[in-house]
């Protein structure tokens, strides 16, 4: 018997994040202890926020390596929860739980950052290091959507082919992160490639996070439930997370970066269990 389309789509999903854990732990050995494999990593501009920079000369490539540490730490709490999430998802078939996973292991392609690190130090291609880039920007594209999916779930959307619209979400996603312009003179701390439109990606990534958390916010009004302003909290929570984890090169605003994703995935989860007692119900209702 041929196993669901979701659960192998679930456990490519999960053999890929471990991949790229195993990845960002090698590239992230080599940088550390190959003699001089760093260097080339020092005096990098940050981009601390958007359209915020600031010279790193005097950090030298600390900043750089605490970025692939935090990027492998990501992957292996998005694993934990994605296992977490598996589980409650067997219990019922709430629609809310495939578009969290999807964000989770979205926030494993940072782990390609490794890749980036050790591509410019060699002084390799460009162009190869350009298109890591731009998967990693598709992942972020792709978690914003499919928190957004998520939400509007919340309100009741009537449409259960899961796959089909995952499919759209990484389409989408693909056709955003494949036109944005590429500044191909400027590598940042954070080990990725200047945008050539920050401007338009703020944009778009401020108008879907405020989108996702108002749609769970509406919920609470059109469902009279106020455990859904916990699930809504919990989103901002993961999209604070986000930015802390792809502009901060300090490791404490790194580790607190992970604290918020941890805390965000647990809240979420939390509150889903205690709406849905079996989390089938939202397919119900």
């Amino acid at each position: 018997m041929r196993p669901p389309a979701g659960s192998v789509a679930w456990s490519a999903a999960l053999a890929l994040t471990l991949l790229l854990f195993a990845g960002a732990a090698a590239g992230l050995g080599l940088l550390l202890f190959l003699p001089g494999a760093a260097d080339p990593l020092r005096g990098l501009p940050v981009n601390t926020w958007w359209f915020r920079y600031r010279d790193a000369a005097e950090q030298g490539s600390g900043g750089s390596l605490w970025c692939v540490a935090a990027a492998a730490a990501t992957a292996c709490i998005c694993v934990v929860a994605s296992l977490r999430s598996r589980a409650l998802y067997r219990k019922g078939s709430s629609p809310i739980l495939p578009f969290l996973m999807m964000f989770l292991f979205s926030l494993g392609l940072e782990c390609l950052r490794a890749g980036t690190a050790l591509l410019y130090a060699a002084d390799s291609s460009i162009a190869v290091s350009l298109v890591l880039t731009r998967i990693i920007y598709w992942g972020r594209f792709v978690g914003l959507l499919s928190l957004l999916c998520a939400g509007l779930y919340t309100i009741e959307l009537k449409y259960r082919r899961f796959l089909v619209l995952a499919g759209v979400v990484f389409l989408v996603s693909f056709a955003m992160a494949a036109y944005i312009p590429m500044d191909r003179t400027v590598f940042f701390a954070q080990l990725t490639w200047k945008l050539g439109d920050e401007q338009g990606v703020w944009f778009v990534n401020t108008v879907i996070g405020i989108l996702s958390v108002a749609t769970v916010g509406a919920a609470a009004l059109s469902r009279r439930d106020r455990r859904y302003l916990l699930l809504a909290c919990g989103l901002v929570l993961l999209l604070v997370s986000r930015e802390f984890l792809f502009f901060a090169v300090d490791p404490l605003l790194l580790g607190a970066g992970l604290v918020f994703l941890a805390g965000g995935v647990l809240l979420c989860l939390r509150t889903l269990s205690v709406i849905y007692r079996q989390i089938g119900d939202l397919a119900e209702g």
